[in-house]
């Protein structure tokens, strides 16, 4: 059996193989969202600030719903072993999960909008030079046009684009905040579901854990 890890133990290298440290995980993932000062700070003319920040909050999403999977590896029991109280306790941390990935997978579809916006590829001049060179006779300069053409990923929409941008620097700081209250009443959830299920075996009857 996997020995209990700590937090220090818990990090991108080192999964987490116990209840406390994907508690301990989701900890330090809260820690790597922007801070609210820098969220007040967006402006959506600062197209790489605003950028950078949906990229840190996308990594941090994508951290957090990757370990959320864990929570039913070291929850896991034989079915027909589980006692009824602790089949509850287990549905109420799996409803509060889907609940909370559902939240943050609404930011995350807005994020999706500002940093990969519909594309199309479109033929565009590259580059243009005018030269002259000597005619046959040698005496007269013929003026030649070099014209250069590339294909390009051009956005099909840049009002829109620039309206998602807007949007999301105007409700960062709503939405900053409701990654950081899924996250940890998602932290208190698997308090909650901790107690009930020591209390129920300390006590031998079921534990409510109620949402």
């Amino acid at each position: 059996m996997a020995s209990k890890l700590t937090e220090d133990e818990v990090s991108d290298t080192c999964p987490p193989l116990t209840l406390s440290s994907v508690q301990a995980r989701i900890r330090q993932l809260l820690s790597r969202l922007p801070s609210k000062a820098e969220t007040e700070a967006l402006d959506a003319t600062k197209v790489e600030e605003l950028e950078a920040w949906c990229k840190r909050v996308r990594g941090t999403l994508r951290q957090y719903n990757l370990v959320l999977n864990f929570l039913s590896v070291v929850t896991y029991q034989w079915e027909p072993d589980r006692p009824g109280h602790t089949g509850q306790s287990l549905s109420a941390l799996n409803n509060q999960m889907q609940s909370g990935t559902a939240r943050v997978n609404i930011l995350q579809n807005d994020i999706s909008r500002v940093l990969t916006p519909s594309l199309t590829r479109q033929l565009v001049k590259k580059r243009v030079v005018i030269h002259k060179e000597p005619q046959t006779d040698g005496e007269k300069f013929e003026e030649v046009r070099e014209e250069t053409y590339c294909y390009e990923q051009v956005v099909n929409d840049p009002e829109m684009l620039q309206l998602n941008r807007e949007q999301m620097v105007d409700e960062a700081i709503y939405k900053r905040q409701l990654v950081v209250s899924v996250m940890e009443q998602m932290c208190q959830c698997i308090d909650d579901y901790t107690k009930a299920e020591s209390g129920a075996m300390n006590e031998g009857r079921g534990y409510s854990m109620a949402y």
